[in-house]
């Protein structure tokens, strides 16, 4: 997983960001704004893009509002494009954003946060301390169960350190903060010693609406804070380690370091291959092969076996390319089984989408979602027209991924299925399209009278 941290300007916490990224398993880079305003640097190379604490251009016209509109309003490619663009396609492509402080500031300044009516305009803002004054001190957070970010998947509470001026939420309107409310978007909210959301000075220590230290937005993917996880990575960062380390504690891992672990285990199950999956009409799992086909070899290199190897093997064991659509080896799927259930819950926003415009055969076809199909899982399928409908994020960019598509793909063809790529964006923004396309497709399979 790649974590992309932006420097410049006046941010000063990217050591820190990129030091919890690489605790938590993943590789870190730290690039001035400006390399990737320029563009030397793209977004879309990486998995997760940060916007650290700081004081961006001295505050001094408020937190995060300079920073904010140089990028929505300075152009950087064709057509006017600007950054806030490229942020958009970014999350359209189910990758995520993440900033703490300065960087949570500066989300909401975008509107990426709320972004509950998905204009990205601004719904809310962050002002000045209800104290008048900077605020720095450990508080404790209480994660709304309502939230289903996986940002702060399996975490209650945790404690970490504020160290801000302006991280006061205001929310206009009953309106909005009803529908903030109702959507689980206010994740995280400051609590008292016993762990109970709190409007009392200091454990609120900005005096924020609904008690509110960061949100989400409607898909979870972009998430913002006020406080500091990433100061808060080592037991020894808690100013009160030493009474805690006499009173038996052993863990040394700082509290705030799991939500960093959250997201790269996040991550890497979304990048990881179409797994093998079982029959899922109860058929035997040995039909073919006593060994897992895989896509791994003994070196560790990924790698796709030619689809005439395959269908050699099946000829050699007098099999049918029908006897393998559904088969897989049970020592394989034991080892992946939990990718395929993983991959039904946790769908991109892309994928529910389309589920939506394919289910209860609105096309005229009866498709199924998370399907097995020879060795692999397929995101749709309409078995009867032998069509497999992929929705490809960012990573089907890169070349290893394209090899590896290419390698299912003719797979797929060999056992008499058709394959249509469609991409994150396309589905979002371009739906009807990608709808009529599919619906092409089937009629040119079964031709109606």
């Amino acid at each position: 997983m790649r974590a992309l941290i932006l420097t410049g300007f006046g941010i000063n916490c990217e050591e820190e960001f990129a030091a919890a990224y690489r605790l938590a398993g993943a590789e870190a880079t730290i690039v001035h704004l400006n390399q990737v305003l320029h563009g030397q640097v793209s977004i879309h190379d990486f998995d997760i893009l940060n916007f650290p604490g700081g004081f961006s251009f001295g505050d001094d016209l408020g937190s995060g509002v300079v920073l904010a509109n140089k990028l929505r309003y300075r152009q950087n490619g064709p057509d006017g494009r600007t950054l806030l663009d490229d942020i958009k396609q970014f999350i359209a492509d189910g990758k995520f954003v993440f900033g703490i402080c300065n960087g949570f500031q500066v989300l909401v300044k975008l509107g990426l946060l709320p972004n509950l009516g998905g204009s990205v305009t601004p719904e809310v803002t962050l002002t000045h301390n209800a104290s008048g004054r900077y605020e720095d001190r450990w508080v404790t957070l209480r994660v709304n169960p309502l939230s289903s970010t996986p940002f702060l998947k399996g975490i209650d509470t945790l404690e970490v350190p504020v160290r801000h001026g302006e991280g006061r939420l205001v929310i206009p309107d009953a309106a909005t903060q009803a529908a903030i409310e109702a959507a689980g978007l206010n994740c995280l909210t400051y609590a008292d010693f016993d762990g109970g959301a709190t409007d009392v000075y200091p454990f609120n220590p900005n005096g924020a609406a609904l008690n509110c230290a960061g949100l989400t937005d409607t898909t979870g993917q972009v998430f913002g804070l006020m406080p500091h996880p990433e100061a808060f990575l080592s037991a020894y960062n808690h100013p009160d380690w030493a009474r805690r380390r006499r009173a038996g504690q052993t863990d040394e891992e700082g509290q705030g370091l799991q939500i960093f672990r959250n997201i790269v285990a996040h991550v890497a199950l979304c990048r990881a291959p179409h797994p093998p999956a079982p029959s899922p009409m109860g058929r035997g799992s040995l039909t073919t092969a006593e060994e897992p086909t895989g896509f791994y070899g003994g070196d560790g290199e990924k790698r796709m076996r030619p689809a005439r190897e395959r269908r050699a093997d099946l000829d050699e064991k007098g099999g049918t390319v029908q006897d393998d659509v559904f088969t897989t080896s049970g020592k394989n799927w034991e080892y992946l089984k939990e990718f395929g259930r993983a991959m039904r819950k946790v769908p991109t926003e892309a994928e529910e989408l389309l589920w939506n415009e394919l289910r209860g055969q609105k096309t005229g076809a009866k498709f199924r979602r998370q399907h097995a199909i020879d060795s692999f899982i397929v995101d749709f399928v309409s078995i009867p027209d032998k069509l497999v409908v992929e929705v490809d994020g960012g990573i089907h960019d890169e070349a290893n991924q394209r090899e590896y598509d290419a390698g299912r793909t003719e797979i797929l063809q060999e056992l008499g299925y058709k394959v249509l790529r469609f991409s994150n964006y396309q589905v979002l923004h371009e739906t009807q399209t990608v709808v009529r396309e599919i619906q092409r497709n089937l009629l040119q399979i079964n031709p109606k009278d």
